[in-house]
């Protein structure tokens, strides 16, 4: 400790002429562990005025030492020991608001320090004192001083004394330097002051009699001040007393004129009431009122006045102030009234009559069996009462509804029976077709179904019968029910102000939520019911054309250009359930491709799912050429060809299969790389090569299963020399018993040129026995055949140059022999 005392001195406090006086090393501050050791300093200045501080010195590096934190000793208001009957190193110090919770190193240090700091606070700050807890304070034995009796002027002079502070002590010794004395000539210092303090008082003394005549001028001064402040307040005290009369008369006044304005408003606001009733009252005329009580809504004619007295009415009714309504003048016009629900009743009645009538009459019209009646007549038959149904919408919104409800059930049976009789004919215009194509193509030996041309022209016509009906029973029922007229005036207000007629268009297509509503359950029981009998009659014809009504329902919703519309919302949903149809269709061919089972022992061959997918492609590419909905067939194409590549490898690994599995597999696979080179199909480019890689493996492995049978005892022979060239060197292989060079000779004698020749013609038969007939891979198969067995004679001389050379023995056909040999049964067959 006296190291780290000496080092602390020198490095911090020494340049600044401080003494350091107590140390203290810390080993936690706040409960928190420093990593390295911290010190709590008490030190005092060197010169005077004497300083006493407190430093917090951290240590940052070896030997090297930082203040943290100063503090002046004044500032310390509390020291605590925490526990004074039980020795530990803890302890707390209050430094001005702070409190920190040391730990010191050991308990004998943490007591040093705080004696030094009690004894530094005792005789520096005596009135002042920190309050010091829990700590053992060394007390000293008091002197006892016997007192000395003194007068009571002196007495009272001991007990008023105050010792100076620092600033008076600094007047002090500032005094000294201007009289250039000392502290030990206290005499000449007090003769000093005495001589100036003399001349100060004669100085006073002058002044305050030369100021005598002045001071009674002022005193002249200030009494006639008095006077006329005094006849001031009189005056003010008369003026306030008339000021009282004047102002009694200025409020009366104000008063009443207050009053006059309030006249004034009342009586303008009155005449401005009495005119807007009179106006009010004026709106409804006896003529409006014979108007509806005798309407006429039969007569078109008549139907314009019927609307004006109606708006009349309820512009009346709408616009009354509630004030207004306890008038007699009102409510005598209120009770006239009663002709409006009678005229109201009569409307329901006559639109109920006349919905059913009109529906009534389209459905008795003669029309095409292959065509939906339009409904433009009825349409324009109820044109003239959209104004009233405005009315309706804007005035009795429940009676509106109603209507609303009434035209829905007329119209939805009326669509109901049109839509089932077209479909009929459709059904059975498919089933015609399908059954005559059918009969056709069964003559021919094709059991394909109707042609593609005949549906399409069938799907044609059933949409473009639907598109109009649709399309203008939505627009009939936007205009004559006043559905979304708020977006139409929104629309057109866009339009006239910016001129963008993009966003108008935007607003008119757009359909909201209560368009749906009720195109809904005009449309929704009888025309979803009939598209999908539609589409079953379609697909039962034949499978396949679900292709054709995906493409085309997909290209017609696509480039529809009201997607907002109900037709289109509908028969987008249609797609829907046909895109369903169609992943349906295409995983059920999947399924049969994958699935290829054999249920006795039969000769493969190439399999028959191979022309079902070669159809398949050739019918989709047909299907979708130049559709958008390529994406889609493209996915189910990679799926396909997977299934097909299954089916392959299941057969080929069948049990029931007579025919080898490599020759099923580079079959199967040389037949799907021709179908999916012939359709050059991009995203089927991989598979293409795969395919092609396959067939090339699979003939490899073929010719190697096969390959030594025509020389068999040879390859068996020169087979066990190979396996024993890793035991022994080649020089020593014709010293073996059973590899010596007789045994060769015996071998290679048992094949002269006509048995190799036998040989060659067994394995191409039995290799024309394995391929279907008049395979296009018999000669590739054959020309392979013929390149491993020269591969494989060449190997047979390499063996016997190695390990019997200089025997000169030789095969019993050479190279060129064998070539002659492949050519002439190639050609012979």
């Amino acid at each position: 400790m006296n190291a780290i005392r000496s080092s602390l001195q020198r490095q911090l406090f020494q340049d600044d002429e401080e003494r350091l006086s107590a140390i203290v090393s810390l080993v936690k501050i706040d409960g928190k562990k420093k990593k390295r050791p911290s010190y709590l300093c008490l030190t005092l200045s060197a010169e005077h005025p004497i300083c006493v501080r407190i430093y917090l010195v951290k240590e940052d590096k070896e030997d090297s030492y930082r203040k943290k934190e100063k503090f002046q000793l004044r500032e310390v208001r509390a020291v605590d020991g925490l526990n004074p009957r039980k020795p530990m190193p803890d302890f707390s110090i209050t430094l001005s608001d702070r409190t920190f919770r040391l730990t010191a190193s050991s308990c004998e240090e943490k007591d040093t320090f705080i004696r030094q700091l009690y004894k530094m606070a005792s005789k520096f700050f005596p009135f002042a004192m920190p309050d010091f807890m829990n700590v053992p304070i060394p007390v000293e034995e008091p002197v006892i001083i016997v007192p000395i009796a003194r007068p009571e002027e002196e007495q009272a002079a001991i007990e008023e004394y105050q010792p100076i502070s620092t600033k008076e002590e600094a007047d002090f010794r500032r005094l000294l330097q201007v009289t250039e004395l000392k502290l030990d000539q206290a005499d000449l210092f007090v003769k000093a002051l005495s001589n100036q303090l003399q001349s100060l008082d004669g100085a006073n003394i002058e002044s305050m009699m030369g100021s005598e005549k002045a001071v009674n001028q002022l005193l002249d001064v200030l009494d006639g001040a008095i006077d006329k402040v005094s006849e001031l307040d009189v005056e003010m005290n008369r003026c306030d007393q008339i000021l009282c009369v004047v102002r009694d008369s200025v409020e009366l006044i104000e008063e009443k004129d207050s009053l006059s304005v309030v006249e004034r408003k009342n009586k303008e606001k009155l005449e401005k009431e009495a005119r807007h009733l009179v106006a009010h009252l004026d709106i409804l005329s006896s003529k409006h009122l014979q108007v509806l009580s005798e309407a006429n809504i039969s007569d078109p004619a008549s139907i314009s006045r019927v609307v004006e007295a109606a708006r009349a009415v309820s512009q009346f009714v709408a616009e009354t102030p509630k004030t207004l309504r306890q008038m007699k003048a009102y409510q005598d016009q209120n009770s006239k009234l009663s002709v409006l629900d009678l005229f109201v009743d009569r409307l329901m009645s006559h639109l109920t009559a006349l919905f059913n009538n009109l529906a009534d009459m389209t459905e008795a019209q003669d029309w095409h069996s292959l065509s939906i009646p339009k409904q433009s007549q009825r349409h324009r038959a109820l044109s003239p009462l959209a104004d009233l149904m405005g009315w309706l919408k804007s005035t009795r919104d429940n009676v509106y509804r109603a209507a609303i409800d009434r035209y829905i059930d007329a119209t939805r049976k009326l669509y109901q029976r049109l839509f089932d009789r077209f479909f009929d004919v459709i059904c059975n215009e498919i089933t015609k077709t399908a059954a005559g194509t059918s009969d056709r193509r069964s003559s021919s030996g094709s059991g394909e179904g109707m042609s593609a041309n005949s549906l399409s022209t069938l799907i044609e016509t059933v949409l473009g019968e639907l598109n109009p009906v649709i399309t203008n029973e939505q627009k009939f029922c936007l205009r004559f029910f006043h559905i979304n007229s708020e977006n139409a005036i929104g629309s057109d207000t866009l339009s006239m102000d910016s001129g963008d007629s993009g966003s108008a268009r935007g607003v008119d297509k757009q359909v909201n939520e209560q368009v749906r509503l009720m195109m809904g359950p005009l449309f929704d029981s009888s025309l979803s019911s009939n598209l999908d009998r539609f589409t079953k009659a379609c697909c039962k014809s034949n499978r396949s054309n679900i292709l054709l009504l995906f493409v085309i329902m997909s290209k017609k919703v696509l480039s529809s250009t009201e997607s907002g519309s109900y037709y289109a919302v509908t028969f987008g949903s249609l797609v829907v359930l046909i895109k369903r149809q169609f992943d349906m269709y295409m995983e059920m061919e999947a399924q049969n491709l994958r699935e290829m089972k054999l249920t006795k022992k039969t000769r493969v061959g190439i399999l028959p799912t191979m022309d079902k997918l070669a159809l398949m492609i050739r019918l989709s590419e047909d299907r979708f050429k130049g559709s958008d909905r390529r994406t889609d067939l493209e996915k189910w194409y990679v799926t396909l060809v997977k299934a097909t590549c299954e089916g392959i490898e299941k057969t080929a690994s069948s049990p029931y299969s007579k025919s080898p599995p490599t020759v099923v597999r580079f079959e199967n696979y040389h037949q799907l790389y021709q179908t999916l080179s012939e359709q050059k199909i991009n995203c089927l480019d991989h598979y293409r090569k795969e395919a092609k890689r396959m067939t090339e493996e699979n003939i490899e492995m073929y010719v190697r299963e096969h390959m030594g049978r025509p020389l068999e005892k040879i390859h068996l022979f020169f087979d066990s020399v190979s396996r024993a060239k890793d035991r022994i060197r080649a020089e020593e292989i014709a010293y073996q018993q059973q590899f010596s060079k007789m045994e060769l000779k015996k071998v290679i004698s048992q094949y002269p040129g006509k048995e190799v020749r036998k040989g060659l013609e067994q394995l191409y038969k039995k290799l024309e026995k394995h391929l279907v007939d008049n395979s296009s891979l018999l000669q590739v198969v054959w020309r392979n055949m013929q390149e491993a067995f020269i591969k494989q004679m060449q190997s047979y001389q390499q063996i016997m140059a190695e390990c019997y050379p200089n025997s000169k023995i030789e095969l019993e056909v050479s190279i060129d022999d064998v070539l002659s040999y492949f050519s002439d049964i190639a050609q012979s067959h």
